[in-house]
C-alpha cells in the first residue's frame, strides 16, 4: 500500500487517476494494449510505485469492472427515470443498453466478452473483497431490469420470478449478440442500415 505520509483521500484520489487512465487507454487502444508501464509513462510514475496502488493488474481490471457497470448503471436508470409511462419503460431500457454497447465498445467487450477472472474466481484470494463489491456493482443493473420487466408483464398476474429471469437472459442473448455483431462490423456487412434493424428487433421482442 502507499506510505502513510498521504491521507486516506489523497490515495483514493491517485487511485481513480489510475483508473482514469487505465479506462482511456482501454477505450482507444483496447485491451490488449494495457499495462502498468504505459499507466506509468501517462503519470509520470513507475510501475513499481503503481503497484503500491493496485497490487496486480487483475485488481485493476476489478475496478475497471466496477467503474464500467456504474457507468451502465446510471445510464440505464437514467433512461428510466426519465420514462413515466410503464408501459414505454422497457423499450427504453433496451434502447439505453443498446446504445451504452454501441457507443463504448470497448468497455463493452471487457464487461460481456473478454475472458478475465468471474467473482467465483476471486473467493480465497486477496481480491476476494474487492470483487465482491464489483459483483455487486454489476447487480444493480440486473436488478432495474428485474424491476422493470415485472412492471411491463404486471397484467399478467400468473408470472413467476422464475419467468422474469428467463425473459431477461432471452433478452440479453439476443441483444448482447446484436451489439457485438454490430461492433464487429459483420452487421453492416449483411443490412445497409444496421442500427435501424436493432430497433426493428427491439418493437418485435416487446411484442413477442
Amino acid at each position: 500500500m502507499p506510505k502513510n505520509t498521504r491521507s486516506e483521500q489523497e490515495i483514493d484520489a491517485v487511485r481513480e487517476r489510475i483508473l482514469d487512465h487505465a479506462l482511456d487507454i482501454l477505450i482507444h487502444n483496447g485491451l490488449d494494449c494495457l499495462s502498468m508501464s504505459k499507466i506509468g509513462s501517462r503519470m509520470k510514475m513507475t510501475a513499481a510505485n503503481l503497484y503500491n496502488y493496485y497490487s496486480n493488474k487483475n485488481e485493476l481490471l476489478i475496478a475497471m469492472h466496477k467503474k464500467a457497470y456504474n457507468l451502465l448503471y446510471e445510464k440505464l436508470s437514467t433512461a428510466a427515470d426519465n420514462e413515466k409511462r410503464k408501459d414505454k419503460k422497457l423499450r427504453i431500457l433496451l434502447d439505453a443498453f443498446v446504445n451504452f454497447g454501441i457507443k463504448n465498445p470497448e468497455l463493452y467487450d471487457l464487461m460481456f466478452n473478454r475472458m478475465i477472472p468471474q467473482n467465483s474466481d476471486y473467493i480465497g484470494t486477496p481480491q476476494e473483497k474487492s470483487s465482491k463489491d464489483e459483483f455487486k456493482s454489476s447487480l444493480k443493473s440486473l436488478h432495474l431490469a428485474t424491476n422493470i420487466v415485472m412492471e411491463h408483464f404486471a397484467d399478467n398476474n400468473k408470472i413467476t420470478e422464475k419467468e422474469v429471469k428467463l425473459i431477461i437472459i432471452k433478452i440479453f442473448g439476443k441483444f448482447h449478440g446484436l451489439i457485438s455483431l454490430y461492433n464487429s462490423g459483420i452487421l453492416k456487412e449483411i443490412d445497409e442500415n444496421p442500427r435501424k434493424l436493432i430497433d426493428e428487433i427491439v418493437r418485435e421482442c416487446l411484442l413477442s
